[in-house]
């Protein structure tokens, strides 16, 4: 044997030894994370018990990992070394009885979803003010689907009334169900809830909770499954029948939790109000600058495994956000020596979000008249300037759409096809009354919630499937993105106009008649097609 390979053999017998080794005392080196867990929160404990706490304010929400930063231990060390304490009441998701105690004053602040507060809220006179935001749903909410119920792949595939869709009732799960019906137009699904007049359809079957969804999907009791993390990620992982198919990583603005306070706890005691902001945004910096740390207590506060919450964490499922993001894209605080504007993304949510209820019958359409009056700026405006770094740190936000080839068109993906009501025009490319209207809401829905795709604008018209009609759909298609670049600054590359002429009539829908006047009204239209970004 020559020396080589008795060297190449020396290495792999070290190999081999290290890797045992390693596999020997890796149960004792989580052990000895856990015992570090542990005596780090019998300190805090012993803090707690030796600081002179001359406050308490009782903060509800429940167990997503989302609502971590409100009770960490650090949320908690932070407001004690300033005299506050701090009772976080886990509800287990009574989203409706957290909102009641809180007109009660049972509670001095709670956690919850925008549209949550929306349809809760209003019968008791929205008790409180929005305040703070916590966190966007960027992946954390999301819908499964069994393989078979995708025949095509596709989520148009789920507009389907015979599928079973199992989901959260009264929770973030059923918006995402909501807005899904909505905004890609399933008109199937709708046509089920309207034919079940104010009772429940057959395809929505709601249950008690995300672990209930989980449980169904491992046994298949239903099609679609409407979950949040970390169960989406365990769902995934243990049944390969299951496919992921839609979520709030396809959409803005939308699912955003916020902290609303209680009125006349913010106006009898404002100081205590700032102290705990203050504490959590001081608790959510310290576990930034430790990621380590952040991760062992998440998952020691959500009682998940570590790798789970990692996973979550790196693919930036929950984007949470802080005091920097509050001030610069939720709340329009300007800061001295900030040079990106502000912009106001809390009314943004409010409205998108009332707009969605609206359709599906869950709030009054004038119910929501001045989102100002929902929200409050003081927490904001006193800690504006306490944070450790530079407001505007993170550049504008805003995406540059670099300019395609036709070939790098054609290759982009079909993402959704977006529900536009019809763009009406009169002979040749004037439009008529209201067709202007009608393209703003586009826009604001492509700006607000859906930033992150490029856009095919598709025209189509009645009549015969004749190039002088494929030219006249063109035009059409053309207008429409005109004003979308000239009134409200889109930019030109994200674009893309297409004339489909009369070739692609709309499919009928449930109980309607192909030679009905309403179907024929339907068929000269404009499109909006989500695909990915693509380029670079």
């Amino acid at each position: 044997m020559n020396n080589a390979s008795k060297l190449a053999i020396l290495l792999f017998t070290v190999c081999a030894v290290i890797a045992g080794a390693w596999f020997a005392i890796k149960p004792f080196f989580k052990k000895h994370q856990e015992e570090e867990a542990r005596k780090k929160a019998e300190q805090f404990e012993r803090e707690i018990s030796d600081a002179k706490v001359n406050s308490t304010l009782k903060i509800a929400g429940d167990g997503y990992l989302g609502y971590f930063f409100a009770s960490s231990i650090q949320t908690k060390k932070e407001a004690v070394r300033q005299g506050l304490g701090i009772e976080w009441i886990d509800d287990g998701a009574a989203v409706s009885e957290r909102v009641d105690k809180l007109a009660k004053g049972e509670y001095d602040i709670i956690a919850i979803p925008a549209a949550e507060y929306l349809i809760h809220g209003r019968r008791n006179n929205f008790p409180g003010v929005i305040t703070v935001a916590i966190a966007r749903s960027n992946g954390g909410d999301g819908i499964v689907a069994l393989k078979d119920a995708l025949p095509n792949g596709d989520v148009a595939d789920l507009n389907d009334a015979s599928l079973k869709w199992v989901y959260t009732g009264e929770s973030p799960s059923q918006f995402l169900v909501d807005i899904t019906v909505k905004d890609l137009d399933f008109f199937n699904l709708k046509a089920a809830d309207e034919a079940a007049g104010g009772k429940r359809a057959d395809w929505r079957v709601p249950v008690g909770s995300s672990e209930e969804v989980y449980e169904r999907s491992m046994n298949a009791k239903g099609d679609v499954f409407v979950m949040w993390e970390p169960d989406i990620s365990r769902a995934l992982a243990k049944n390969p029948n299951l496919e992921y198919v839609w979520g709030s990583d396809k959409f803005a603005g939308y699912i955003v939790d916020y902290f609303v306070v209680n009125k006349r706890t913010l106006a009898q005691r404002e100081d205590d109000v700032l102290r705990y902001f203050k504490a959590y945004f001081r608790a959510f910096d310290h576990y930034r600058r430790n990621a380590e740390e952040r991760v062992t207590d998440m998952a020691r506060w959500a009682d998940i495994d570590r790798d789970a919450v990692k996973k979550i964490v790196d693919e930036n499922k929950i984007d949470w956000l802080d005091l920097h993001d509050n001030c610069l894209q939720q709340f329009g605080v300007e800061t001295s020596g900030n040079a990106i504007t502000a912009k106001e993304g809390v009314i943004d949510t409010i409205l998108s979000c009332a707009d969605v209820l609206a359709d599906t019958g869950r709030l009054g359409a004038s119910e929501v008249r001045d989102p100002y009056r929902l929200i409050n700026k003081r927490v904001l405006e006193a800690l504006k300037n306490t944070a450790p770094r530079a407001l505007g740190q993170n550049g504008s936000g805003e995406i540059d759409f670099e300019p395609l080839s036709d070939t790098q068109w054609d290759r982009l993906k079909e993402v959704a096809k977006l529900q536009v009501r019809p763009i009406r025009f009169r002979n040749g490319t004037e439009f008529e009354v209201g067709a202007a209207e009608e393209i703003d809401k586009v826009a604001k829905l492509l700006d607000v919630n859906y930033p992150n795709y490029r856009v095919v604008i598709r025209g189509h018209t009645g009549g015969s499937d004749s190039e002088e009609n494929r030219k006249l759909s063109a035009l059409r298609a053309e207008v429409v993105m005109k004003r979308l670049v000239l009134v409200h600054g889109f930019d030109e590359d994200r674009l893309r106009i297409e004339g489909a002429g009369s070739s692609e009539p709309p499919p009928v829908r449930p109980g309607e008649n192909p030679r009905s006047r309403a179907y024929r009204g339907r068929v000269p239209r404009v499109e909006a097609i989500l695909l990915e970004r693509g380029g670079l």
